[in-house]
């Protein structure tokens, strides 16, 4: 079943690279965002109490389960969620962190997955990154079995894959329902890893008509993947991704 956040078709406002230096920007402007741990608290209570749907984070290797952890104990409403790569995370750790972080937010965590990234931020940590986007998503597919399982079964399990090969997995507390689940890729395969699992994709797009017709053949897909329609089927639609600076009110074209 869906998350209840996108269970409807309201309109969502989301924060993301909130615990990066200069966020989604590559700059050395004196205005940038400092990613301090002071400015994400303040700034996450601000959108807290703005009613901001969600806050999103970038993965630098810092403990994101931490990072949400720590700012849904310090506000109220808004969905904090945490990103996890699968070829760094092993999922029965992920499946109890997550279980935990959505105890002390009391079902506000979300798990956004990640298949893949830059090669050499994996070669960095001594992780094999495979070059095939087929190869990172069978491995995904099998990591979000396994880490939905855990969630699910109430009793100890044997499980032996292509990838994983698990004795005795057990995560106790569970949350008592499917934490919100997310997945940004571009690539067919990664659409389809989406379409089978997710409650929120996002993807690129360049044409307002294309991704009209992409986002229709995107929720056929999800509802043949899982067999019904409806909310549970998934959230796709159009996302408008804004930078924000402060400026004299000079700016052409605006008034």
């Amino acid at each position: 079943m869906t998350h209840p956040l996108v269970a409807g078709d309201q309109f969502l406002l989301g924060i993301f690279a909130l615990n990066s230096s200069s966020g989604m920007c590559i700059t050395k402007v004196p205005e940038r965002w400092n990613n301090s741990w002071e400015n994400n608290v303040k700034f996450a209570k601000m959108a807290d109490e703005a009613g901001i749907d969600f806050l999103l984070p970038l993965a630098r290797w810092i403990g994101f389960g931490a990072w949400a952890a720590a700012l849904g104990a310090l506000t109220k409403h808004i969905q904090v969620v945490a990103t996890m790569h699968t070829k760094v995370h092993n999922p029965v750790v992920v499946a109890k962190q997550i279980a935990t972080v959505d105890a002390i937010t009391k079902g506000r965590v979300g798990l956004n997955i990640v298949a893949g990234w830059n090669k050499p931020e994996f070669d960095a940590l001594g992780i094999e990154l495979p070059d095939s986007h087929e190869e990172r998503y069978s491995y995904a597919q099998e990591w979000f079995d396994v880490l939905e399982k855990l969630w699910k079964e109430s009793k100890s399990f044997y499980h032996e894959g292509k990838y994983f090969k698990l004795t005795g997995a057990q995560a106790d507390p569970r949350p008592p329902r499917r934490p919100l689940i997310i997945n940004a890729g571009g690539s067919g395969e990664g659409k389809a890893f989406a379409t089978r699992n997710a409650d929120l994709l996002f993807t690129p797009s360049t044409d307002l008509n294309k991704s009209k017709k992409e986002i229709a053949e995107l929720k056929s897909r999800s509802v043949a993947a899982r067999g019904y329609a409806g909310a549970g089927s998934g959230r796709f639609g159009e996302s408008e991704r804004s930078r924000v600076r402060r400026g004299d009110g000079n700016v052409p074209g605006l008034r």
